[in-house]
């Protein structure tokens, strides 16, 4: 059986993504508008190339 394709990044699903580690500790959070990561820790995007 074929995995279900989510669109994460689509605002009409979500207002945003959190990262935690296994302890719970806010890694990074994900908007349409900002992206910002904890202390120590980055975010890299990848472009798309068409």
């Amino acid at each position: 059986m074929e995995a279900e394709k989510v669109n994460i990044l689509n605002e009409n699903n979500y207002t945003r993504l959190i990262v935690e580690n296994e302890n719970g500790e806010k890694i990074a959070e994900v908007t349409s508008t900002d992206a910002t990561p904890a202390n120590g820790y980055r975010i890299r995007l990848t472009p798309r190339y068409d």
